[in-house]
């Protein structure tokens, strides 16, 4: 099967993933704590469900393919093919009925990058690309994805995960940039880097090891 076929199945576990979510969606789901050491660790019914939709479409239709999954672990990982799934980035978020959550979805051949894409079930839109071009979906209309032109940081509008504060050398790093920029703003999950690709922001930074793009 061609990588084109891929990443039209891509949009295939986005569509299955989403209906799976949205009934949970501000409907107060159950929550466990995954107790991670950084502190609280949502999982929800909805990240679950979302990950056994996508699970179920590869083994019914690629069996051959493996997985990384954010909920139920990894599987065939030594596979030409496999997929990595978070079913909903943003968990927080979603709990919170803020919608800048996602799902993710990427795949790797050989260990490397292929495609990925990011699905917002709730305000229909989505993001994708193949490493060559990228594109935005919204309104069922279709474009190419483009960032904008920033000619220096005092112009620069930057998003940031919220979950930054909790270590004060990163947070400290992040308000010094605060005084640099024209604006910061706290939140955003992966949204952040849909509208950084889609060029309403020009920088992104998450909190996994303090990344920025």
């Amino acid at each position: 099967m061609t990588e084109p076929d891929l990443l039209s199945f891509a949009h295939r576990l986005a569509d299955a993933s989403g209906a799976a979510i949205l009934p949970w969606y501000r409907a107060r789901p159950a929550i466990t704590d995954k107790g991670s050491p950084a502190g609280f660790d949502p999982v929800t019914e909805a990240d679950r469900a979302a990950e056994c939709a996508i699970r179920a479409l590869i083994a019914a239709h690629h069996p051959d393919h493996g997985i990384i999954g954010e909920e139920f672990g990894r599987q065939n990982v030594d596979a030409e093919y496999v997929w990595v799934i978070d079913p909903i980035d943003g968990t927080k978020s979603f709990i919170s009925g803020q919608p800048v959550w996602g799902t993710l979805i990427a795949l790797l051949r050989n260990g490397e990058a292929v495609l990925g894409l990011l699905d917002q079930p709730f305000l229909r839109e989505r993001y994708w690309g193949d490493g060559e071009r990228s594109f935005g979906q919204r309104d069922n209309r279709v474009l190419p994805l483009r960032t904008r032109a920033c000619p220096s940081l005092s112009d620069a509008t930057v998003w940031v995960s919220s979950s930054i504060a909790r270590d004060p050398v990163a947070h400290a790093a992040v308000e010094r940039l605060g005084a640099a920029v024209r604006m910061l703003v706290y939140g955003g999950d992966c949204f952040s880097l849909a509208m950084l690709a889609e060029g309403h922001i020009d920088i992104a930074i998450g909190w996994g090891g303090f990344e920025i793009y």
